[in-house]
């Protein structure tokens, strides 16, 4: 369950893509780098919709319990042997904070007397109520107890073909067994459940920041601050819940400063406010100079043509100030000298696109910097120059989906937990331009599922 966690660094790839893919309005460009400097932070919630197994859960609970019915028990008290048996396998449902047992049960009783060796068998359900909690330091307890039981069957001995019920014998019975099953129960959830201790450990993914497999780089720092777990949903096959991680979320082109681990666990609680999908935030610090292969594989070595007039263009190099994006190339052909492209990125929220319109194109040779002719300034080649500086990011949502599938197969295969997400959209809610750099706050709807065949899927991570 808390090793799912590591799920941000495959969103975060995908936002990462976003980023700088974004970019292809920017790239690097001979300066003095900047201090890297994010200035805002903003709150990321990822809810995991785990699916539980019941098939899965069930051999987990039998499992539990078919050590009691190993052994004879003894009640000196009547001088009795008994003996139990499980005919069929117990059936559980969960429910809110609840697990029901519901465990059949067939008794043989032996005693032996001066003159023979008396047996009787009977038969009988028992239900049994698990009441399971966390608090918010991630302590947990389980309360299991008897909630109702059915004699279906009553052990009866017979004796010279006289059938004689024993109640009391039957009621010790009961007793003695109930207590056996209910401390098998909870000592079980105890052993399946080190929530506390797998939690300290998986909280260390946490003490570094995580470098992302992409072009640019790339780093997340994610701080959890609390968790937030909603009462389980009993269905048919299965039973639903759900997980939130609230926490900050950091996404640099640097290795951002590393800050002393926490030795306290973020809170748990318990919420039935908990949404269907994630939101997941980060502020992207993306220098220019680290995104300039990409415009480059796009632009370098290109060759534009109008008419009679052809340029190619070569060493390409890009910088942002406060307020526009430029975009410097040597071009040579029907003219030589260098071209330089200023304009103001603009991003479409309808069409979720970067673009770049109102272009200003201008040409330096020999040192003088004059209007581009209006065959570069005005026709064909602005307007490439206009598509290739256009990103939509919706259009790469596709790959991106294809590449969190197979990522998640490789999960599925290691440690037998299958899930599920889907990318619900990924938006820019702001950005801006500084010196040698750009800094945007993305934001990704995210659903994600999976699901657990067996509570001890738990203990593999």
């Amino acid at each position: 369950m808390i090793r799912i966690i590591r799920i941000f660094n495959i969103c975060a790839a995908v936002l990462a893509l976003m980023t700088m893919t974004t970019q292809c309005t920017s790239k690097k460009e001979v300066i003095q780098p900047v201090a890297p400097e994010i200035v805002r932070n903003f709150r990321t919630d990822l809810v995991i919709n785990y699916r539980l197994d019941k098939s899965g859960i069930t051999d987990t609970f039998n499992n539990a319990i078919n050590d009691i019915f190993k052994q004879d028990f003894d009640l000196p008290d009547y001088d009795v042997k008994m003996r139990l048996s499980k005919p069929k396998s117990a059936s559980v449902e969960i429910e809110g904070k609840n697990v029901l047992v519901v465990i059949p049960m067939n008794i043989y009783v032996e005693k032996q007397t001066f003159l023979s060796k008396l047996t009787a068998n009977g038969s009988i359900e028992m239900s049994f109520i698990s009441g399971v909690d966390i608090d918010s330091l991630w302590n947990l307890s389980t309360s299991t107890k008897l909630a109702h039981h059915r004699w279906i069957e009553k052990p009866k001995i017979s004796v010279l073909g006289v059938q004689l019920p024993i109640e009391t014998i039957a009621n010790t019975i009961l007793k003695k067994s109930k207590s056996l099953i209910e401390q098998s129960i909870d000592q079980s959830m105890k052993e399946n459940f080190l929530l506390k201790a797998k939690m300290r450990e998986n909280m260390k993914i946490f003490d570094q920041p995580m470098k992302l497999d992409n072009p640019v780089n790339a780093w997340l720092y994610v701080q959890p601050s609390e968790f937030r777990i909603n009462p389980v949903s009993n269905q048919k096959l299965s039973a639903l819940g759900k997980i939130e991680v609230r926490g900050v979320t950091t996404f640099s082109t640097y290795k951002p400063v590393i800050k002393p681990p926490v030795q306290s666990l973020p809170k748990v609680y318990w919420s039935d406010q908990i949404p269907d999908s994630s939101v997941f935030r980060v502020v992207a610090d993306v220098k220019t100079m680290d995104i300039n292969d990409l415009l480059k594989s796009n632009l370098d070595g290109k060759t534009f043509t109008e008419g009679s007039n052809s340029i190619t263009l070569s060493n390409i190099v890009t910088n942002c100030d406060f307020e526009y994006l430029r975009v410097v190339t040597d071009v040579a052909g029907t003219v030589n000298g260098t071209l330089i492209f200023k304009g103001k990125p603009k991003y479409d929220k309808i069409m979720n696109e970067f673009y770049m319109t109102d272009i200003d194109i201008s040409l330096k040779t020999k040192n003088v910097i004059h209007k581009a002719a209006a065959w570069i300034a005005e026709g064909r080649i602005r307007k490439e120059l206009e598509k290739q500086l256009r990103f939509s990011i919706d259009a790469t949502l596709k790959d991106a989906q294809m590449n969190i599938d197979q990522q998640l197969r490789d999960i599925q295969a290691k440690y037998d937990i299958q899930m599920k997400i889907g990318i619900g959209s990924v938006t820019v809610e702001n950005f801006d331009l500084k010196p040698g750099q750009i800094e945007a706050v993305i934001m990704s709807k995210i659903y994600l599922q999976m699901s657990i065949r067996d509570f001890r899927s738990f203990n593999k991570f």
